[in-house]
């Protein structure tokens, strides 16, 4: 939401605004929606993910002053912190999603999710949000702070060649401001206690990679359908900040970073920022400073140059009590070995092989080994690689699982019990299109999804199991043939 308030906000609280790097272009994949749904809601239906308009845009990096790569080594968790305000309270979604609208269809091609954590908890360049942090307008919210909390800590030896980028939905030279922080450390419940300097952003620190995109409005509460608020055509702007824009010196350990409406006191420290139910510092009656119409990308973003090597697949296949492992890297340079774990569990790995590196090259390159699992009476087996650089540092790929010697389809359940993200893997022994329901102990069903099955091992995330309540729930693969296989599992 662009106004004159935004503006003379851009004045008065954006004086001591720090330096970033405008975005100029935009390096993304394209590819299918993983899941579809559709749903009626007054005269109009909403399709989500559905062929044609199936696409999902993904920024895999950029141009900003130099090449940037997206570090997929570096997971994190968006967590979303809500304060009640008069117009929206609970657990209330705001999104947009590039469209193509038939009359009363519209068409949105990134697939179907109304939890706004899970949905920005990715790099996809055709959906975010509307007025992200404004309490006060029709379409509102009632999100004081967005935070991003990587699963351990990172730090780097090149603070100015590592950071985060923003992107806005919003007219060209008119972006909307915001502020960030790093989260230089946590709690023992993994939430934010401090944060680096505060970095302010104004409309004139964006770059305008675009290109535009025609959009849909929807709004909701969850799990509720999410309904029409509005339509139209805009640009999209970016920026990056960099670790060192924020005060993070070399080798300091982040943990994330945190966005916060512009309304932010410019008399705020760092040690205002941990608690965001503190009306002085996080307002519940924010207007236009609030107006940021974020795209859903979040994560870090590294300087091409000191990316490290990274892994395009990794599978396993189980033959005679053996299991073949394959994996694909690129961007192979400077790397020694890469160490093959194995569990039984899901927890506790232990180093089974390792093979040294043979290139040194920006390259695809593939690689082979067999773990040998005869004298091993596990049923199952989970592998993951662990690449060390010649200067030390190491990486760990995706964890993938092996089930031995089943040929029927069999599913797996893990972490269980489950707090947050549950994830799921599907071994099967042909392609096929699945329903995914969760039902909790009423009988009820709580989350529905699509996936779409391959031959051999199918790992995917199950969205909205964090939101759910204590208790026993059962999971359920529904195949296109009538074929039901199910597992029980407990949120805690």
């Amino acid at each position: 939401m662009k106004s004159i308030f935004t503006i003379v906000a851009l004045l008065f609280f954006c004086i001591r605004a720090n330096s970033q790097t405008a975005i100029t272009a935009v390096s993304s994949t394209t590819a299918a929606a993983a899941t579809n749904f559709s749903y009626v809601g007054g005269a109009n239906t909403y399709n989500w993910g559905l062929t044609p308009n199936n696409s999902v845009v993904s920024v895999g990096g950029f141009t900003a002053g130099v090449p940037y790569s997206y570090a997929s080594f570096l997971t994190g968790t968006v967590k979303l912190r809500r304060v009640n305000n008069a117009l929206t309270t609970g657990n209330f979604s705001l999104v947009w999603a590039e469209v193509v609208n038939v009359a009363t269809t519209f068409n949105m091609f990134p697939e179907y999710q109304n939890d706004m954590e899970p949905f920005f908890n990715n790099r996809t360049y055709n959906k975010g949000t509307d007025n992200f942090f404004d309490n006060t307008s029709a379409n509102s919210n009632n999100i004081e702070r967005l935070d991003w909390i990587l699963s351990s800590s990172y730090s780097t030896p090149n603070p100015s060649l590592v950071g985060f980028a923003v992107f806005e939905r919003g007219a060209a030279a008119a972006h909307d401001p915001f502020c960030i922080a790093a989260i230089t450390a946590v709690d023992g419940l993994g939430n934010p206690s401090a944060y680096s300097n505060i970095v302010r952003v104004v409309a004139a620190n964006y770059g305008e990679p675009g290109p535009n995109v025609t959009y849909r409005i929807l709004k909701g509460q969850v799990p509720a359908n999410l309904l029409d608020a509005g339509t139209g055509t805009q640009n999209r702007g970016g920026l990056i900040v960099s670790l060192q824009d924020l005060g993070v010196a070399a080798n300091t350990p982040i943990y994330g970073y945190s966005l916060f409406a512009n309304d932010l006191p410019v008399g705020a420290t760092p040690a205002n920022l941990v608690d965001f139910t503190n009306t002085t510092f996080f307002p519940v009656n924010t207007g236009g400073p609030g107006g940021i119409d974020l795209v859903a990308v979040t994560g870090i973003y590294i300087a091409s140059s000191l990316l490290p090597t990274r892994f395009i697949s990794f599978d396993a296949v189980e033959n005679n009590n053996s299991i073949n492992l394959k994996w694909t890297v690129e961007n192979e340079v400077n790397v020694n070995r890469y160490e093959i774990e194995r569990s039984s569990d899901g927890v506790n790995y232990f180093k089974v092989n390792e093979l040294q590196s043979n290139s040194n090259s920006a390259n695809i390159k593939s690689y082979s080994i067999t773990d040998n699992v005869a004298l091993i009476t596990a049923e199952r087996f989970y592998y993951r690689i662990k690449q060390y650089d010649t200067n030390g540092n190491f990486y760990y790929s995706k964890i993938i699982s092996v089930k031995r010697n089943n040929k029927t389809a069999s599913l797996l359940l893990y972490p269980n019990p489950v707090t947050a993200n549950l994830f799921v893997n599907v071994v099967n022994y042909t392609t096929d299109k699945a329903t995914v329901a969760v039902i909790d102990a009423a009988g009820a069903q709580v989350i529905l999804q699509t996936v779409q099955l391959s031959n051999g091992n199918n790992s995917f995330t199950v969205d909205g199991v964090e939101k759910l309540a204590k208790g026993v729930y059962q999971l359920s693969v529904k195949y296109q043939s009538g074929k039901v296989i199910t597992k029980q599992f407990l949120k805690l």
